[in-house]
Protein backbone atom coordinates (compact mmCIF):
# COMPACT_ATOMS: atom_id res chain seq x y z
CA UNK A 1 0.00 0.00 0.00
CA UNK A 2 3.13 2.22 0.59
CA UNK A 3 3.82 2.30 -2.90
CA UNK A 4 0.51 3.97 -4.54
CA UNK A 5 0.48 7.27 -5.66
CA UNK A 6 4.20 7.27 -5.57
CA UNK A 7 6.49 7.42 -8.31
CA UNK A 8 8.37 4.18 -9.24
CA UNK A 9 11.79 4.24 -10.45
CA UNK A 10 11.91 2.72 -14.07
CA UNK A 11 14.55 -0.30 -14.06
CA UNK A 12 14.23 -0.74 -18.24
CA UNK A 13 15.62 2.58 -19.36
CA UNK A 14 19.26 1.99 -19.14
CA UNK A 15 20.58 -0.53 -21.36
CA UNK A 16 18.53 1.59 -24.23
CA UNK A 17 19.89 4.83 -23.16
CA UNK A 18 23.38 3.06 -22.76
CA UNK A 19 23.22 1.24 -26.33
CA UNK A 20 22.91 -2.43 -24.82
CA UNK A 21 19.78 -2.63 -25.84
CA UNK A 22 18.91 -6.58 -27.45
CA UNK A 23 16.46 -6.64 -30.73
CA UNK A 24 15.92 -9.56 -32.86
CA UNK A 25 18.55 -8.57 -35.40
CA UNK A 26 21.29 -8.65 -32.22
CA UNK A 27 20.53 -12.23 -31.79
CA UNK A 28 23.88 -13.81 -33.57
CA UNK A 29 24.25 -17.91 -33.11
CA UNK A 30 26.68 -20.02 -34.97
CA UNK A 31 26.09 -21.38 -38.29
CA UNK A 32 23.39 -19.10 -39.48
CA UNK A 33 21.12 -19.28 -42.62
CA UNK A 34 19.24 -16.03 -43.55
CA UNK A 35 16.13 -16.27 -44.79
CA UNK A 36 14.42 -13.67 -47.80
CA UNK A 37 11.01 -13.28 -49.13
CA UNK A 38 10.19 -13.00 -52.69
CA UNK A 39 6.96 -11.16 -52.56
CA UNK A 40 3.71 -10.63 -55.30
CA UNK A 41 4.17 -7.15 -56.86
CA UNK A 42 0.56 -7.71 -58.01
CA UNK A 43 -2.29 -6.51 -55.96
CA UNK A 44 -4.32 -9.94 -57.36
CA UNK A 45 -3.74 -12.51 -59.86
CA UNK A 46 -3.41 -15.62 -60.76
CA UNK A 47 0.03 -17.64 -59.31
CA UNK A 48 1.00 -19.74 -62.77
CA UNK A 49 4.53 -20.98 -61.92
CA UNK A 50 7.38 -19.62 -59.40
CA UNK A 51 11.00 -20.21 -61.38
CA UNK A 52 13.36 -21.01 -58.87
CA UNK A 53 16.10 -22.91 -61.12
CA UNK A 54 18.46 -19.71 -61.19
CA UNK A 55 18.05 -18.99 -57.59
CA UNK A 56 18.70 -22.82 -56.57
CA UNK A 57 22.10 -22.49 -58.76
CA UNK A 58 23.55 -19.81 -57.04
CA UNK A 59 27.04 -20.06 -54.95
CA UNK A 60 25.79 -20.18 -51.67
CA UNK A 61 21.73 -20.74 -51.83
CA UNK A 62 20.87 -23.45 -49.47
CA UNK A 63 17.12 -23.78 -50.49
CA UNK A 64 14.01 -22.25 -52.22
CA UNK A 65 10.75 -22.92 -50.84
CA UNK A 66 7.61 -22.03 -53.06
CA UNK A 67 3.90 -23.63 -51.51
CA UNK A 68 4.86 -27.03 -53.00
CA UNK A 69 7.44 -27.66 -50.46
CA UNK A 70 5.15 -26.43 -46.81
CA UNK A 71 1.98 -27.57 -48.34
CA UNK A 72 1.46 -29.56 -44.86
CA UNK A 73 1.66 -26.36 -43.02
CA UNK A 74 -1.61 -25.47 -42.06
CA UNK A 75 -3.33 -21.78 -42.78
CA UNK A 76 -2.42 -19.79 -39.73
CA UNK A 77 -5.67 -20.05 -37.33
CA UNK A 78 -7.40 -17.15 -35.32
CA UNK A 79 -6.73 -16.14 -31.36
CA UNK A 80 -10.20 -13.79 -31.67
CA UNK A 81 -13.61 -13.51 -32.09
CA UNK A 82 -13.69 -16.23 -34.71
CA UNK A 83 -17.01 -16.20 -36.26
CA UNK A 84 -18.18 -19.10 -38.28
CA UNK A 85 -17.14 -19.48 -41.78
CA UNK A 86 -14.18 -17.67 -41.45
CA UNK A 87 -11.87 -20.45 -42.03
CA UNK A 88 -11.46 -20.40 -45.75
CA UNK A 89 -10.35 -16.65 -45.39
CA UNK A 90 -7.46 -17.82 -43.33
CA UNK A 91 -3.50 -16.92 -44.86
CA UNK A 92 -1.49 -19.70 -46.03
CA UNK A 93 2.04 -19.11 -44.91
CA UNK A 94 3.31 -18.83 -48.85
CA UNK A 95 0.85 -18.06 -51.64
CA UNK A 96 -1.05 -20.66 -53.16
CA UNK A 97 -2.90 -20.26 -56.78
CA UNK A 98 -3.32 -16.90 -56.13
CA UNK A 99 -2.04 -13.96 -54.80
CA UNK A 100 -4.46 -11.05 -52.89
CA UNK A 101 -2.04 -8.48 -51.98
CA UNK A 102 1.23 -6.69 -52.92
CA UNK A 103 3.76 -7.94 -50.29
CA UNK A 104 2.21 -11.57 -49.95
CA UNK A 105 5.51 -13.80 -49.65
CA UNK A 106 5.51 -16.36 -52.80
CA UNK A 107 8.77 -17.83 -52.16
CA UNK A 108 11.53 -18.02 -49.72
CA UNK A 109 15.31 -18.53 -49.82
CA UNK A 110 17.79 -19.62 -47.49
CA UNK A 111 21.43 -18.47 -47.96
CA UNK A 112 24.72 -18.68 -45.74
CA UNK A 113 25.04 -15.03 -46.06
CA UNK A 114 22.40 -12.03 -45.94
CA UNK A 115 23.59 -10.47 -48.94
CA UNK A 116 23.78 -13.74 -51.27
CA UNK A 117 19.86 -14.03 -49.77
CA UNK A 118 19.51 -10.73 -51.25
CA UNK A 119 20.57 -11.38 -54.29
CA UNK A 120 19.18 -15.23 -54.20
CA UNK A 121 16.29 -13.42 -53.99
CA UNK A 122 16.07 -11.56 -56.47
CA UNK A 123 15.90 -14.93 -58.99
CA UNK A 124 12.76 -15.74 -58.02
CA UNK A 125 10.74 -15.27 -60.78
CA UNK A 126 6.76 -15.47 -59.45
CA UNK A 127 4.50 -15.92 -62.96
CA UNK A 128 1.57 -13.94 -62.10
CA UNK A 129 -1.34 -13.07 -64.45
CA UNK A 130 -2.62 -10.00 -63.11
CA UNK A 131 -7.11 -9.70 -62.61
CA UNK A 132 -8.78 -6.99 -61.99
CA UNK A 133 -7.88 -5.86 -57.89
CA UNK A 134 -10.80 -5.16 -55.48
CA UNK A 135 -9.98 -2.08 -53.96
CA UNK A 136 -13.30 -0.73 -52.36
CA UNK A 137 -15.28 -2.73 -49.63
CA UNK A 138 -18.22 -1.46 -50.65
CA UNK A 139 -18.07 -2.83 -54.04
CA UNK A 140 -20.68 -5.94 -54.56
CA UNK A 141 -18.92 -9.06 -52.96
CA UNK A 142 -17.19 -11.24 -55.74
CA UNK A 143 -16.17 -14.45 -55.92
CA UNK A 144 -13.13 -15.10 -53.01
CA UNK A 145 -12.95 -18.70 -53.68
CA UNK A 146 -15.24 -21.37 -55.68
CA UNK A 147 -18.59 -21.05 -53.36
CA UNK A 148 -17.35 -18.09 -51.62
CA UNK A 149 -17.51 -14.09 -52.18
CA UNK A 150 -15.37 -11.55 -50.83
CA UNK A 151 -18.32 -10.22 -47.38
CA UNK A 152 -16.30 -12.77 -44.91
CA UNK A 153 -19.08 -11.96 -41.88
CA UNK A 154 -21.74 -9.23 -41.22
CA UNK A 155 -21.29 -7.98 -37.73
CA UNK A 156 -24.53 -6.95 -36.34
CA UNK A 157 -25.34 -5.32 -32.45
CA UNK A 158 -28.56 -3.78 -31.60
CA UNK A 159 -30.54 -2.72 -29.10
CA UNK A 160 -34.12 -0.93 -28.48
CA UNK A 161 -36.81 -0.10 -30.72
CA UNK A 162 -35.26 1.80 -34.03
CA UNK A 163 -38.28 2.71 -35.80
CA UNK A 164 -39.93 3.80 -33.17
CA UNK A 165 -36.69 6.58 -32.81
CA UNK A 166 -36.63 7.58 -36.03
CA UNK A 167 -40.48 7.79 -36.47
CA UNK A 168 -40.91 10.19 -33.29
CA UNK A 169 -37.50 12.24 -34.47
CA UNK A 170 -37.37 15.99 -34.72
CA UNK A 171 -34.79 15.84 -37.27
CA UNK A 172 -32.61 13.40 -38.60
CA UNK A 173 -28.76 13.88 -39.26
CA UNK A 174 -27.14 11.81 -41.77
CA UNK A 175 -23.46 11.59 -42.85
CA UNK A 176 -20.94 9.47 -44.48
CA UNK A 177 -17.46 8.82 -43.06
CA UNK A 178 -14.59 7.52 -43.85
CA UNK A 179 -11.88 6.28 -41.33
CA UNK A 180 -8.34 5.82 -43.60
CA UNK A 181 -6.16 3.00 -43.33
CA UNK A 182 -3.45 3.42 -41.23
CA UNK A 183 -0.05 1.58 -41.28
CA UNK A 184 2.31 1.70 -37.77
CA UNK A 185 6.17 2.33 -38.60
CA UNK A 186 7.85 1.46 -35.05
CA UNK A 187 11.62 1.88 -35.05
CA UNK A 188 12.23 -1.68 -35.39
CA UNK A 189 10.76 -3.61 -38.16
CA UNK A 190 9.44 -7.18 -37.78
CA UNK A 191 12.26 -10.08 -37.33
CA UNK A 192 12.64 -13.79 -36.05
CA UNK A 193 15.56 -16.09 -35.37
CA UNK A 194 14.91 -19.96 -35.08
CA UNK A 195 17.43 -22.03 -32.91
CA UNK A 196 16.81 -25.71 -33.13
CA UNK A 197 18.35 -27.81 -30.74
CA UNK A 198 19.23 -31.25 -31.91
CA UNK A 199 20.07 -32.96 -28.61
CA UNK A 200 16.17 -31.89 -26.59
CA UNK A 201 14.58 -31.88 -29.79
CA UNK A 202 13.82 -27.95 -28.82
CA UNK A 203 12.62 -24.82 -31.04
CA UNK A 204 14.24 -21.58 -29.92
CA UNK A 205 12.29 -18.76 -31.29
CA UNK A 206 13.42 -15.04 -30.59
CA UNK A 207 11.98 -11.48 -31.84
CA UNK A 208 9.18 -9.18 -30.70
CA UNK A 209 5.89 -10.84 -30.19
CA UNK A 210 3.09 -9.24 -28.69
CA UNK A 211 1.01 -12.35 -27.92
CA UNK A 212 4.01 -15.22 -27.30
CA UNK A 213 1.70 -17.82 -25.71
CA UNK A 214 -0.66 -18.05 -28.80
CA UNK A 215 2.25 -17.87 -31.23
CA UNK A 216 3.83 -20.64 -28.98
CA UNK A 217 0.62 -22.75 -29.11
CA UNK A 218 0.07 -22.09 -32.80
CA UNK A 219 3.60 -22.85 -33.84
CA UNK A 220 3.19 -26.48 -32.14
CA UNK A 221 -0.47 -26.93 -33.72
CA UNK A 222 0.94 -26.37 -36.89
CA UNK A 223 4.71 -27.70 -37.27
CA UNK A 224 3.61 -30.78 -35.36
CA UNK A 225 5.26 -30.05 -31.98
CA UNK A 226 4.90 -30.57 -28.24
CA UNK A 227 4.31 -27.16 -26.49
CA UNK A 228 7.03 -27.63 -24.50
CA UNK A 229 9.12 -28.14 -27.20
CA UNK A 230 9.02 -24.57 -28.20
CA UNK A 231 10.51 -21.51 -26.09
CA UNK A 232 9.75 -17.80 -27.47
CA UNK A 233 11.88 -14.90 -26.20
CA UNK A 234 11.41 -11.57 -26.28
CA UNK A 235 14.15 -9.24 -25.69
CA UNK A 236 13.42 -5.42 -26.38
CA UNK A 237 10.76 -4.25 -28.78
CA UNK A 238 11.40 -1.11 -30.97
CA UNK A 239 7.60 -0.33 -31.07
CA UNK A 240 4.62 -2.28 -31.41
CA UNK A 241 1.48 0.21 -32.38
CA UNK A 242 -0.41 -2.87 -32.92
CA UNK A 243 1.98 -4.51 -35.41
CA UNK A 244 2.99 -6.79 -33.13
CA UNK A 245 0.04 -8.91 -31.99
CA UNK A 246 -0.07 -11.44 -34.48
CA UNK A 247 1.67 -14.64 -35.80
CA UNK A 248 3.03 -13.90 -39.27
CA UNK A 249 3.69 -16.04 -42.25
CA UNK A 250 7.83 -14.99 -41.82
CA UNK A 251 7.47 -16.21 -37.91
CA UNK A 252 5.95 -19.56 -39.40
CA UNK A 253 8.33 -20.20 -42.46
CA UNK A 254 11.26 -19.58 -40.21
CA UNK A 255 10.64 -21.64 -37.59
CA UNK A 256 9.76 -24.73 -40.38
CA UNK A 257 13.47 -23.82 -41.86
CA UNK A 258 15.13 -24.29 -38.65
CA UNK A 259 13.42 -27.96 -37.98
CA UNK A 260 13.63 -29.02 -41.28
CA UNK A 261 17.23 -27.47 -42.69
CA UNK A 262 18.65 -28.05 -38.80
CA UNK A 263 20.08 -24.75 -38.38
CA UNK A 264 19.42 -21.72 -37.04
CA UNK A 265 17.41 -19.26 -39.23
CA UNK A 266 17.14 -15.44 -38.94
CA UNK A 267 14.62 -13.15 -40.76
CA UNK A 268 14.75 -9.40 -40.12
CA UNK A 269 12.31 -7.48 -42.41
CA UNK A 270 13.63 -4.18 -44.60
CA UNK A 271 11.55 -0.86 -44.10
CA UNK A 272 9.68 -1.49 -47.82
CA UNK A 273 9.00 -4.93 -46.91
CA UNK A 274 7.51 -3.43 -43.57
CA UNK A 275 5.19 -1.29 -45.50
CA UNK A 276 3.58 -3.66 -47.66
CA UNK A 277 3.68 -6.40 -45.43
CA UNK A 278 3.20 -5.95 -41.63
CA UNK A 279 -0.14 -5.61 -40.35
CA UNK A 280 -2.19 -2.58 -41.31
CA UNK A 281 -5.69 -0.79 -39.71
CA UNK A 282 -8.26 1.14 -39.45
CA UNK A 283 -10.06 1.55 -43.26
CA UNK A 284 -13.83 1.95 -43.00
CA UNK A 285 -16.42 3.28 -44.15
CA UNK A 286 -19.58 4.33 -42.14
CA UNK A 287 -23.28 5.53 -43.51
CA UNK A 288 -24.42 6.74 -39.61
CA UNK A 289 -27.93 8.48 -39.10
CA UNK A 290 -29.24 9.77 -36.09
CA UNK A 291 -32.70 10.41 -34.90
CA UNK A 292 -32.63 13.44 -32.55
CA UNK A 293 -35.14 15.81 -30.65
CA UNK A 294 -35.21 19.46 -30.47
CA UNK A 295 -32.69 19.77 -27.51
CA UNK A 296 -30.27 17.61 -30.06
CA UNK A 297 -30.81 14.09 -27.41
CA UNK A 298 -30.28 11.21 -29.73
CA UNK A 299 -33.29 8.70 -29.93
CA UNK A 300 -32.16 6.46 -32.11
CA UNK A 301 -28.80 5.65 -33.80
CA UNK A 302 -28.47 3.62 -36.89
CA UNK A 303 -25.03 2.67 -38.86
CA UNK A 304 -23.49 0.50 -41.47
CA UNK A 305 -20.15 0.25 -42.21
CA UNK A 306 -17.83 -1.62 -44.37
CA UNK A 307 -14.46 -2.81 -43.38
CA UNK A 308 -11.53 -3.06 -45.52
CA UNK A 309 -10.13 -6.17 -44.06
CA UNK A 310 -7.53 -7.15 -47.17
CA UNK A 311 -6.45 -9.99 -48.68
CA UNK A 312 -6.78 -12.44 -46.10
CA UNK A 313 -8.33 -12.46 -42.14
CA UNK A 314 -5.47 -12.91 -40.13
CA UNK A 315 -5.05 -13.98 -36.10
CA UNK A 316 -7.42 -10.93 -34.47
CA UNK A 317 -10.76 -12.29 -36.66
CA UNK A 318 -13.32 -10.16 -36.80
CA UNK A 319 -12.18 -7.85 -33.40
CA UNK A 320 -12.26 -4.72 -35.18
CA UNK A 321 -15.69 -4.48 -36.78
CA UNK A 322 -17.18 -6.05 -33.59
CA UNK A 323 -15.05 -3.56 -31.45
CA UNK A 324 -16.23 -0.80 -33.59
CA UNK A 325 -19.74 -1.46 -33.75
CA UNK A 326 -20.00 -2.51 -29.77
CA UNK A 327 -18.14 0.73 -28.56
CA UNK A 328 -19.92 3.38 -31.19
CA UNK A 329 -22.44 4.68 -28.60
CA UNK A 330 -19.74 5.53 -26.13
CA UNK A 331 -20.78 7.38 -23.25
CA UNK A 332 -24.49 8.32 -24.48
CA UNK A 333 -27.53 7.58 -23.50
CA UNK A 334 -28.48 6.60 -26.97
CA UNK A 335 -31.90 4.61 -26.29
CA UNK A 336 -31.90 2.94 -29.49
CA UNK A 337 -29.58 1.65 -31.58
CA UNK A 338 -28.29 -0.77 -34.67
CA UNK A 339 -25.00 -1.57 -36.74
CA UNK A 340 -24.61 -3.90 -39.28
CA UNK A 341 -20.73 -3.71 -39.97
CA UNK A 342 -19.75 -5.89 -43.60
CA UNK A 343 -16.32 -7.06 -43.10
CA UNK A 344 -15.03 -6.87 -46.59
CA UNK A 345 -12.17 -8.47 -48.39
CA UNK A 346 -10.09 -6.45 -50.71
CA UNK A 347 -6.70 -6.44 -52.37
CA UNK A 348 -4.72 -4.83 -49.92
CA UNK A 349 -2.47 -5.77 -46.80
CA UNK A 350 -4.34 -7.58 -44.35
CA UNK A 351 -5.33 -5.87 -41.19
CA UNK A 352 -4.82 -6.36 -37.83
CA UNK A 353 -5.70 -5.01 -34.78
CA UNK A 354 -4.00 -1.56 -33.70
CA UNK A 355 -3.74 0.27 -30.40
CA UNK A 356 -7.72 0.84 -29.25
CA UNK A 357 -9.05 -1.10 -31.99
CA UNK A 358 -12.66 -0.22 -32.73
CA UNK A 359 -12.56 2.14 -30.55
CA UNK A 360 -10.44 4.85 -32.80
CA UNK A 361 -13.13 3.97 -35.75
CA UNK A 362 -16.08 4.02 -33.59
CA UNK A 363 -15.30 7.28 -31.49
CA UNK A 364 -14.48 9.53 -34.42
CA UNK A 365 -17.59 8.43 -36.50
CA UNK A 366 -19.24 9.46 -33.55
CA UNK A 367 -17.99 12.68 -32.41
CA UNK A 368 -17.86 13.67 -35.53
CA UNK A 369 -21.89 13.09 -36.21
CA UNK A 370 -22.34 15.05 -32.63
CA UNK A 371 -20.46 18.02 -34.19
CA UNK A 372 -23.17 17.95 -37.29
CA UNK A 373 -25.97 17.28 -34.90
CA UNK A 374 -25.05 20.31 -32.93
CA UNK A 375 -24.57 22.77 -36.71
CA UNK A 376 -27.86 21.38 -38.06
CA UNK A 377 -30.05 22.17 -34.85
CA UNK A 378 -27.62 25.68 -34.15
CA UNK A 379 -26.95 24.01 -31.19
CA UNK A 380 -23.64 24.41 -29.01
CA UNK A 381 -21.71 20.84 -29.45
CA UNK A 382 -20.78 20.93 -25.69
CA UNK A 383 -24.43 21.21 -25.12
CA UNK A 384 -25.20 18.59 -27.38
CA UNK A 385 -22.50 16.32 -25.67
CA UNK A 386 -23.86 16.91 -22.03
CA UNK A 387 -27.78 15.95 -22.69
CA UNK A 388 -26.56 13.12 -24.27
CA UNK A 389 -24.07 11.62 -21.52
CA UNK A 390 -25.50 8.81 -19.23
CA UNK A 391 -25.69 10.46 -15.85
CA UNK A 392 -24.17 9.18 -12.70
CA UNK A 393 -27.38 8.46 -11.50
CA UNK A 394 -28.29 5.94 -14.63
CA UNK A 395 -24.90 3.66 -13.47
CA UNK A 396 -24.38 0.79 -14.18
CA UNK A 397 -25.50 0.94 -17.93
CA UNK A 398 -25.90 -2.42 -19.73
CA UNK A 399 -25.73 -2.26 -23.78
CA UNK A 400 -28.08 -5.35 -24.87
CA UNK A 401 -25.14 -7.66 -26.57
CA UNK A 402 -21.87 -8.77 -26.11
CA UNK A 403 -18.37 -8.09 -27.20
CA UNK A 404 -15.27 -10.45 -26.81
CA UNK A 405 -17.61 -12.61 -25.00
CA UNK A 406 -18.69 -10.57 -22.01
CA UNK A 407 -21.18 -7.82 -21.86
CA UNK A 408 -20.76 -4.25 -22.08
CA UNK A 409 -21.29 -2.94 -19.14
CA UNK A 410 -20.93 0.98 -18.09
CA UNK A 411 -20.09 0.31 -14.68
CA UNK A 412 -19.13 3.38 -12.95
CA UNK A 413 -18.38 7.13 -13.92
CA UNK A 414 -18.83 10.70 -14.13
CA UNK A 415 -19.00 11.66 -17.32
CA UNK A 416 -20.52 14.90 -17.12
CA UNK A 417 -18.39 15.92 -13.86
CA UNK A 418 -15.27 14.67 -16.13
CA UNK A 419 -16.66 17.06 -18.77
CA UNK A 420 -16.46 20.34 -17.14
CA UNK A 421 -13.33 19.74 -14.91
CA UNK A 422 -12.21 19.41 -18.47
CA UNK A 423 -13.42 22.79 -20.20
CA UNK A 424 -12.65 24.46 -16.69
CA UNK A 425 -8.79 22.61 -17.26
CA UNK A 426 -8.04 23.92 -20.89
CA UNK A 427 -10.43 27.19 -20.43
CA UNK A 428 -12.41 26.31 -23.08
CA UNK A 429 -14.45 29.50 -23.11
CA UNK A 430 -11.13 31.36 -23.33
CA UNK A 431 -10.03 29.10 -26.48
CA UNK A 432 -13.44 29.58 -28.04
CA UNK A 433 -13.36 33.26 -27.88
CA UNK A 434 -9.77 33.30 -29.24
CA UNK A 435 -10.39 31.12 -31.83
CA UNK A 436 -13.42 33.30 -32.96
CA UNK A 437 -11.11 36.55 -32.92
CA UNK A 438 -8.31 34.53 -35.37
CA UNK A 439 -11.30 33.52 -37.30
CA UNK A 440 -12.13 37.74 -37.52
CA UNK A 441 -8.87 38.00 -38.55
CA UNK A 442 -8.83 35.44 -41.89
CA UNK A 443 -6.87 32.35 -40.36
CA UNK A 444 -8.87 29.57 -40.80
CA UNK A 445 -8.53 27.82 -36.82
CA UNK A 446 -11.01 25.50 -35.22
CA UNK A 447 -11.81 24.04 -31.53
CA UNK A 448 -13.05 20.82 -31.03
CA UNK A 449 -13.37 18.04 -28.43
CA UNK A 450 -14.32 14.21 -28.59
CA UNK A 451 -15.26 12.09 -25.70
CA UNK A 452 -14.83 8.18 -25.47
CA UNK A 453 -14.79 5.46 -22.81
CA UNK A 454 -12.74 2.75 -22.82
Amino acid sequence: MGQIGRSVRRLEDRPLLTGAGRFAADVAVPNLLHMRVVRSSVAFGRLMAVGTAAARAYPGCVAVWTAADVADIPPIGFRLTAVPGLEPYRQPVLARDYVRYVGEPVAVVFANDAYAAEDIAELVVPEIEPLPPRLDPRAPPTEFAPGLDTEAAVVCKSYGDIEAGFASAHAVIELELIVGRHAGVPLETRGAVAVPEQATGTLRMYGAAKVPHFNRQALASMLGLPLDRIHLHEGHVGGGFGIRGELYPEDVLACAAALRLGRPVKWIEDRYEHLIAANQSRGQVHKIRAAVDERGFILGLDDEFWFDQGGYIRTHGVTVPDLTAAMLPGPYVVPAYRSVGHVRLTNKTPCGTYRAPGRFEGSFVRERLLDAIADRLGLDPIAVRRVNLISKSAMPVRRDFMTLGTELVYDTGDYAGLLDKFLDRIGWHRLRADAARRRQNGETVGLGLGFFVE
